[in-house]
């Protein structure tokens, strides 16, 4: 069997595709949201040279966020349409957090705070816990500004990352120096065993409703 993954980032859209374990592509093509019209011939000319195609790819994984709507919906809207023309390829949506912990170790019952650039002075939060000797979904979000950020710290002493790409932004309106800068590694989402493969376009990480804790 044969596992790829698309991880749209700040600047561009991770890439990876692992079988059996090993892992055979790892790469990130910079881009913008003018720019998606190229991605699915950046896919294929990445598999093409491997000597792969799309329908080789048995089971997609797309970056849920949170992040980018529109490079969310996009990467989405892409493995959807190559389900759709393949019946024999599945697909899932996976929090992008499973991404930054990719090489990040914790210790049983472990928490860890996610962070993400919200843009207009804010974080976005995605919360997991260390289980059984992996990352899952503690289903805590939140969008946090300076304010309330510095009040949930206030609460509780929590460990966070943030990808090294959007590290200066966030601890720009966190003030906090403790922030940890990790490399998000798109293997991370194929390896979470966390989420079905469901065939369900819609399950993106939207966690912007209003600033507060949700938990």
């Amino acid at each position: 069997m044969r596992y790829g993954a698309l991880n749209p980032v700040s600047d561009g859209v991770q890439l990876a595709v692992m079988s059996e374990g090993k892992t055979l592509i790892n790469t990130f093509v910079p881009m913008k949201s003018r720019e998606a019209s190229g991605l699915p011939a950046f896919v294929e000319k990445e598999l093409a040279a491997q000597g792969l195609k799309i329908s080789d790819i048995n089971f997609w994984t797309t970056g849920a966020g949170p992040g980018g709507f529109t490079a969310l919906r996009m990467t989405a809207a892409l493995v959807a349409a190559w389900a759709l023309e393949h019946e024999e390829i599945k697909f899932r949506c996976v929090p992008a957090a499973f991404a930054l912990v990719e090489n990040v170790t914790g210790t049983e019952g472990e928490e860890i705070d996610c962070l993400f650039d919200g843009r207009n002075h804010e974080v976005l939060l995605y919360g997991l816990v260390f289980k059984n000797g992996r990352w899952e979904n503690r289903n805590f979000t939140a969008v946090l500004n300076e304010n309330s950020f510095t009040e949930y710290c206030v609460q509780k002493a929590p460990r966070f990352i943030a990808d090294s790409k959007e590290y200066d932004a966030i601890v720009k309106i966190t003030g906090q120096k403790n922030v940890a800068a990790v490399e998000s590694c798109c293997t991370g989402l194929i390896r979470t065993e966390a989420f079905p493969y469901d065939n369900n376009a819609d399950t993106l990480v939207y966690i912007r409703e209003a600033v507060e804790l949700r938990g």
